[in-house]
């Protein structure tokens, strides 16, 4: 879109919120003179030559600044709280496009100076008079993007394409950020490495352009930071001033409140002395209550001396009980013999497999003898084979030795077969003794249970007849003493109304100390800035000035500030913690 007007630095400060705002002064409360200017350039690195790079696309900037204001403002009104806010504004609409062209158009000025960032804080604090929220403003610099880097694109391609061109058709050499470059002759065509270096340049050239607009959009970043923050460090200031006002007042108003509550103190001294004399009282009744129970203890000893009239029914009680106690001392006894029995017939049977054991060795042993005897008749025999005639007597004596050998170690089996079943009988009758003697073991017990038994119900009768004697003697003096008791009972009943009435009094007088500690609470919560933590422990947003009810603080977002808390109403700071509003919307 062709451009209608030249656009520049004359474009700000013209008419709407301007005559309200004082830049100068602003300029100077964020700190932002000549030595804080130079020291964040060298901070991100903005040079003469990030200078001379923006100043190059000031006439592409100018030719499509209303094109780009158009897009920018067209991205505004999409939404509807950037609608709101941009019609709070006493410019109209062709207005604030014209500032947007002037400023797209002066960030290629190529003088960016103190009057450069002047210019930038006007911006700001104009749109945070507006309520605009931050995220609203530096939101809107990612349409900046949008709208700026296709330019240089546009100039990027422009560029490799006229490099490429003129190489081609006439193998001249090209000029790139001051160095020569040969890419081709008169007769050759582009080759490749010389069509990559070109087009490597050109857009290292383009990478260059977009960090130095890059550079100078974050410079202007911050300036817009500083102006809100300056805002909300006014409003913070403001905030502290009138709560030391109400701190002030709060302190005039709780002097009377406390001075009647130090009276009302006294007087709820007054009655708790009157309750400690009501109670001394009751101490002199309680001691003449222990003197009556001592007579108490003095009558049950009267009874225990009349135990001498059971003790005969007791001693024929325990008698028998002994006599069944000697009963089962001489049953335990017999067990006992019993298991010292089947302890020596289980060790004999010890013996007898001992026994048994040295036999079985003896069989081995004739078994062994008779192997080793058939074996000599076996040799005797193969040695009369070899004599012939002269061994045959010799040979009949083997066979009949052999004959001999094997009737022993048949008989041998014998009595090896009868020791095995001998061994058998033995350990079955062993085990049947280990039976035994466990079983004895068990009427052991069973008959030492019985004693204890026995002696456990000698002891349940002597206390019996004790209890019995005790009961029927003492029944009588008891009565005595309870109604004694009583009467001593009655004066404590008195005491105790006195005391009730005193009480009475202190319950009056804490009342009022109740309302006093209201009053004073009321005054604690216009200090804290009407936010009280009396609802058992969650801190809420209260509003006592006018009767309304309060909201928690936990569904109120933790990033507002507190000082917007309080100049919120009831209604919004309710949209806000139901999520319908956005707080930022309210800064």
């Amino acid at each position: 879109m062709p451009n209608s007007g030249n656009y520049g630095r004359d474009d700000f400060g013209q008419g709407g919120l301007n005559d309200q705002l004082d830049v100068d002064a602003l300029v100077g409360e964020i700190g932002l003179d000549r030595s804080e200017i130079q020291w964040r350039k060298e901070f991100i690195g903005f040079s003469a030559e990030d200078a001379r790079r923006l100043q190059s696309y000031h006439e592409s900037f100018e030719d499509n600044a209303e094109q780009v204001a158009d897009d920018f403002y067209e991205n505004i009104t999409d939404h509807e709280e950037t609608v709101e806010i941009i019609g709070r504004s006493p410019k109209g609409i062709e207005q604030l496009k014209r500032t947007q062209s002037a400023y797209l158009v002066t960030l290629a000025d190529g003088e960016y100076g103190a009057e450069y960032f002047r210019d930038r804080a006007r911006i700001g604090k104009l749109h945070d008079m507006l309520e605009m929220p931050m995220k609203h403003y530096l939101g809107q610099y990612s349409v900046y993007y949008d709208l700026i880097l296709p330019l240089v694109g546009d100039r990027l391609v422009d560029s490799l394409t006229d490099r490429l061109a003129g190489a081609a058709t006439d193998g001249g050499v090209t000029q790139t950020s001051g160095e020569a470059t040969e890419v081709g002759g008169p007769d050759a065509d582009l080759s490749r490495p010389a069509i990559e270096t070109a087009i490597e340049e050109e857009v290292d050239d383009a990478v260059q352009d977009i960090l130095s607009i890059l550079r100078i959009i974050n410079l202007d970043m911050q300036v817009v930071t500083d102006t809100y923050i300056h805002s909300y460090s006014q409003k913070l200031e403001d905030e502290i001033e009138r709560n030391k006002r109400l701190m002030t007042d709060v302190e005039e108003e709780v002097k009377q409140p406390v001075s009647d509550l130090q009276s009302s103190a006294e007087d709820v001294a007054e009655s708790a002395t009157a309750i400690s004399d009501a109670a001394t009282d009751q101490s002199e009744r309680v001691d003449e209550i222990s003197s009556e129970v001592a007579n108490l203890s003095a009558t049950v000893e009267e009874v225990a001396s009349t135990a001498d009239q059971v003790e005969n029914a007791s001693e024929r009680a325990e008698t028998l009980a002994e006599d069944g106690k000697d009963a089962a001392d001489t049953a335990a006894g017999v067990m006992t013999d019993i298991g010292d029995s089947v302890s020596d017939v289980a060790n004999d049977v010890s013996s007898l497999q001992e026994r048994v054991g040295q036999i079985d060795a003896f069989v081995d042993a004739i078994d062994d003898i008779a192997d080793q005897t058939n074996m000599l008749a076996l040799n005797a025999s193969i040695e009369a084979a070899r004599a012939g005639e002269a061994g045959d007597g010799f040979g009949v004596v083997a066979d009949e030795i052999k004959s001999l050998a094997e009737e022993s170690q048949t008989h041998a089996s014998d009595i090896e077969t009868m020791v095995d079943d001998i061994q058998t009988d033995t350990e079955e009758t062993a085990a049947s003794l280990d039976d035994t003697t466990e079983q004895v073991n068990r009427g052991i017990e069973q008959v030492q249970d019985a004693m204890n038994n026995l002696t456990e119900i000698v002891e349940a009768v002597t206390e019996t007849a004790n209890g019995i004697g005790e009961v029927a003697e003492a029944t009588d003096d008891q009565a005595a003493a309870a109604e004694e008791i009583a009467s001593m009972v009655d004066e404590v009943v008195n005491g105790t109304e006195r005391v009730a009435e005193e009480i009475e009094s202190l319950a009056a007088a804490n009342q009022e100390q109740a309302a006093m500690v209201s009053e004073v609470e009321a005054s604690v919560t216009r200090l804290s800035g009407d936010r009280s933590t009396t609802d058992g422990g969650q801190d809420t947003v209260s509003r006592t000035d006018n009767g309304e009810g309060t909201i928690p603080e936990a569904d109120l977002p933790d990033d507002i500030p507190e000082f917007v808390v309080d100049m919120l109403s009831e209604e919004q700071l309710q949209e806000v913690a139901n999520g319908n509003l956005d707080p930022t919307d309210l800064q």
